[in-house]
């Protein structure tokens, strides 16, 4: 690399730094203050506890911060070090001396690739790991109540429904399992009046735990049909507690891995088959959405002529806001599987275009 691409890159990787961290820095400050209420609501926790079990609550969140700021903060980064460029009238000076604009954007591209690996990395490794943590809500961090579970679902189409959950202890309390026939009908309810994990067997240990079976009324000998009982110990349930704890989020989903995703899109009742499916396309596409909204900003700062920073921030400006509508509208009509893959790539499609023609015509 020459050492106006060294200059490039170092000025584009420490603005990409210093934005992530006032980035990080303002989401937090901004969250806790809406929510500070929520925080404050258990008067009997010293101000040490409570400070310090915010801070892990926030600690726990960071990694799904950056995964949401990382995206717009390498076009943010882009734009302020080429616009810093224009401003100084840099790009005067190297175009005079012979040097393409295009050139200058290979640097930044160069170091926007390894950014979305780590990028990748975090969405894949990081997050899922802390996934049932960051699903909690911001008074569940002070004080773990025992809030309840309702028609969770595993994959042989049992539901669960318990009145209180604790997740720190895997204990269930008033526990209902609805538990399909061999059709896969519902058939039998079970009734105990606890649960705990086990987690070395993967089973629910059932305290005085009941299976109710509805007889056939044409093989009942009186009009009314009989219910049997039959006490049961325990229940495999295909949910362990940290997954119960990530399903009552409304975008559990959204925190997990490809890997998790496609075994889950694997199993059978799926209520919401296609959202999920839609979160995979989504999370596949997501470098090459980052890389696009790269590509669309940099040209307005990239002119041999001087040009005023804020005209041409403002144009990026507008046209970065299209593409994030383009995609957040795209995103949300998904109603078949079917098209989930080709609503995905929408964003990618009308812009990437745009993009290489914006980038062909600069003048050097």
């Amino acid at each position: 690399m020459s050492t106006v691409g060294r200059y490039v890159a170092g000025t584009f990787l420490v603005s990409y730094v210093l934005l992530t961290l006032v980035g990080l820095g303002l989401y937090v400050l901004t969250d806790l203050l809406v929510n500070i209420d929520e925080f404050t609501q258990e008067q009997n926790l010293p101000p040490g506890v409570v400070l310090w079990r915010i801070a892990q609550f926030y600690l726990c969140n960071l990694p799904l911060y950056y995964s949401q700021l990382s995206g717009p903060l390498v076009a943010v980064a882009a734009a302020f070090t080429f616009g810093m460029m224009l401003r100084n009238n840099e790009l005067t000076a190297l175009v005079a001396a012979g040097m393409p604009l295009h050139r200058l954007v290979v640097p930044v591209l160069a170091c926007a690739v390894p950014l979305a690996g780590v990028w990748l990395a975090n969405r894949e490794l990081l997050i899922p790991r802390l996934a049932h943590q960051v699903a909690r809500s911001h008074d569940d961090a002070i004080v773990q109540r025992a809030l309840g579970v309702y028609c969770a679902r595993d994959e042989s189409n049992a539901i669960l429904s318990a009145l209180y959950f604790y997740p720190d202890q895997a204990r269930l309390e008033r526990v209902y399992i609805i538990e399909p026939d061999a059709e896969q009908r519902p058939r039998h309810l079970i009734v105990a009046d606890a649960a705990s994990y086990d987690p070395e067997r993967r089973v629910w240990l059932l305290q005085r735990g009941v299976r109710l079976t509805m007889e056939d009324p044409l093989s009942a000998r009186g009009l009314r049909p009989a219910v049997r009982q039959e006490y049961v110990d325990e229940y495999p349930f295909g949910l362990d507690p940290q997954q119960l704890a990530l399903r009552r989020d409304s975008q559990w989903a959204e925190l997990l891995s490809l890997r998790q995703l496609n075994a889950l899109l694997k199993t059978r009742h799926l209520a919401n088959r296609s959202a999920i499916d839609m979160i995979r396309h989504v999370r596949l596409t997501q470098p090459l959405v980052q890389w696009v909204l790269l590509l669309l900003v940099v040209p307005f700062f990239l002119t041999r002529e001087p040009t005023n920073v804020m005209a041409a921030g403002g144009r990026a400006l507008l046209l970065g806001g299209a593409f994030f509508l383009v995609a957040f509208v795209a995103h949300s009509i998904v109603r078949e599987e079917a098209y989930a893959a080709l609503i995905a790539w929408i964003p990618i499609l009308i812009f990437g275009p745009l993009a290489a023609v914006q980038l062909a015509n600069l003048r050097t």
